[in-house]
């Protein structure tokens, strides 16, 4: 169902905001920009902290929000993302948010992806629509840029959202656990995907929303590594998969033999059952 557009309610829950990096500061600078744009008033309690995984990012914003993590070694997203789904554990946060950094992101970012959580009690994780990969994430009509969406009060249940940016349920996380890191070692392709299924088992759902959207970049940390090509990420999501949940994850992704077919740079509508 689509709603018209209100002024923003305050949502009074604690929000944690990681952003894993690796160089690329100023794709960082220009992300966090983008989160401290929203409403203070609407999102009062929320904190970003960027996580250098290079050890070499200084931050251009002097704003008590805003702090930095240095794990002391590369360890890449789903390092990254465990860290902070486990520091909002310690800190009893509500709700946590991964962010890329090679995104820009539409305007109250934050709190539309805070709201999704709040707003329908039994999701797990939201995602916000895109221009990237999966067919169920991405908006209608193309957009010129982040900075142009005009949010829609509507909402997709989805099987599963894409890590490009991630907001979890702490509630979940503390039922079913983090980012499974021992089948997915390398970056955490297909992580998502495992813990969507792992949350479903559990009764609680996914959600698309869109009243946010963000643009991705793409690559704009992995280029750094040439050895990770889409080919690699293809293995880790596949294998990964594999080894959890045998050779019926795709039907219970919603997806068709045909997904993750080699050589592959996006889905296609032949890769989803509906």
């Amino acid at each position: 169902m689509t709603q018209p557009i209100e002024a923003l309610e305050p949502i009074t829950q604690s929000v944690l905001v990681v952003v894993p990096a690796y160089g690329s500061a100023h794709l960082t600078d220009t992300v966090v920009t983008d989160l401290l744009q929203c409403d203070a008033l609407a999102l009062p309690h929320f904190r970003i902290v960027v996580v250098d995984n290079m050890g070499d990012y200084r931050s251009a914003h002097d704003d008590e929000r805003v702090t930095i993590h240095r794990p002391g070694s590369n360890t890449r997203w789903i390092g990254a993302t465990n860290w902070g789904l486990t520091e909002a554990l310690d800190r009893h946060d509500d709700i946590f948010v991964v962010i890329n950094n090679d995104t820009r992101l539409s305007r109250d970012f934050l709190y539309w992806m805070a709201l999704s959580i709040t707003e329908n009690t039994d999701i797990a994780i939201a995602a916000a629509c895109y221009d990237d990969f999966w067919l169920h994430q991405r908006v209608w009509t193309p957009q010129k840029s982040a900075a142009d969406f005009v949010p829609r009060r509507a909402y997709r249940e989805v099987p599963f959202c894409d890590g490009t940016a991630l907001a979890f349920r702490m509630e979940t996380v503390r039922t079913i656990g983090t980012l499974n890191i021992e089948a997915f070692p390398r970056h955490g392709y297909g992580a998502d995907v495992d813990f969507a299924i792992r949350a479903r088992e559990q009764g609680q759902r996914c959600l698309v929303t869109e009243t946010a959207y963000l643009t991705h970049l793409g690559r704009g940390t992995m280029d750094q590594f040439p050895e990770e090509t889409h080919d690699v990420a293809r293995s880790e999501i596949v294998g990964g998969l594999n080894k959890l949940w045998g050779d019926q994850w795709r039907k219970v992704a919603g997806l068709t033999e045909l997904a993750f077919e080699p050589n592959n740079t996006g889905s296609t509508p032949a890769w989803y059952t509906r």
